[in-house]
């Protein structure tokens, strides 16, 4: 059995997830990728067939783990979904589908690997958020919905795990340069009345990943979010994170809605 630490992140294919778990690697953690295509394997570290939407999926990989490595003391959450088209014009199916992957995915790894951490008495558990989950980002509104559902979710979780020694934070990182906005689910349902916005709309969500800010900034936020061990439950990323989440809470309810508008062409 290793004496690290063993570390869980979940999307580790590419993205946050990638990115972190190699970090993680060299700050010496016993690290455990996963993917649903795991064989577009990691070099630095061992990565194991998991889809998050499946419970099935998730018994058997925490099995796997638990059997090899007896431990996880972090899981740090990142698989997700998202899109980029009009809460009206995205079909229900896909609207399912992104908060099957994005909210309902991170509970039942959540669900799956708390009565460990409290059997071994210490954990950690990371959730990627987004500032999606603290303001509505037209083009983007059922993921936005599912990470203000984790926001909300987290929170309670975390008042409830006060009888115990885990702990849990959320990282909410604004635009940055990914490939989730080349993974995203576009719209299904073309709505006449939207014609004249909807390009607009889906070309500057595209600028916004396109011209977003550096990945690693987020991956030193999951670094200091675990060398503190969760102590804090929110943590801001990116100075545009920083920014509209200040002018939210400073502006006039209309002036900042008109602002969000005028931004994304629906003014």
């Amino acid at each position: 059995m290793s004496e690290k630490q063993v570390v869980v992140v979940t999307g580790a294919s590419s993205g946050f997830g990638e990115l972190t778990a190699n970090r993680l690697v060299e700050d010496g953690f016993e690290v455990i990728g996963t993917s649903r295509n795991p064989e577009a394997a990691a070099e630095n570290f061992e990565m194991l067939t998991l889809d998050v939407t499946s419970d099935e999926s998730v018994e058997t990989f925490v099995s796997q783990v638990k059997e090899r490595h007896s431990r996880i003391d972090i899981l740090i959450n990142n698989a997700g979904q998202s899109h980029n088209s009009l809460l009206e014009e995205t079909s229900l199916e896909d609207a399912r589908q992104i908060f099957e992957t994005n909210f309902w995915g991170m509970v039942r790894m959540n669900q799956a690997v708390l009565p460990l951490m409290r059997e071994q008495g210490s954990g950690l558990i990371v959730t990627i958020s987004s500032l999606a989950g603290l303001v509505g980002t037209p083009g983007q509104g059922f993921y936005g919905a599912a990470k203000h559902a984790i926001e909300g979710y987290t929170e309670t979780l975390r008042a409830e795990l006060g009888l115990f020694p885990v702990e849990v934070a959320l990282i909410e990182p604004g635009f940055f340069r990914t490939k989730l906005g080349d993974s995203m689910v576009r719209n299904a349902n073309a709505i006449s009345d939207y014609d004249s916005v909807r390009e607009l709309v889906a070309g500057n969500l595209d600028d916004e990943f396109a011209g977003g800010g550096d990945p690693a900034e987020v991956v030193e936020a999951i670094v200091k979010t675990i060398g503190e061990g969760g102590n804090k439950l929110r943590c801001l990323v990116g100075s545009d994170a920083k920014t509209i989440t200040r002018l939210k809470s400073w502006l006039p309810e209309g002036w900042f809605l008109d602002g969000l508008r005028k931004q994304f062409g629906l003014k």
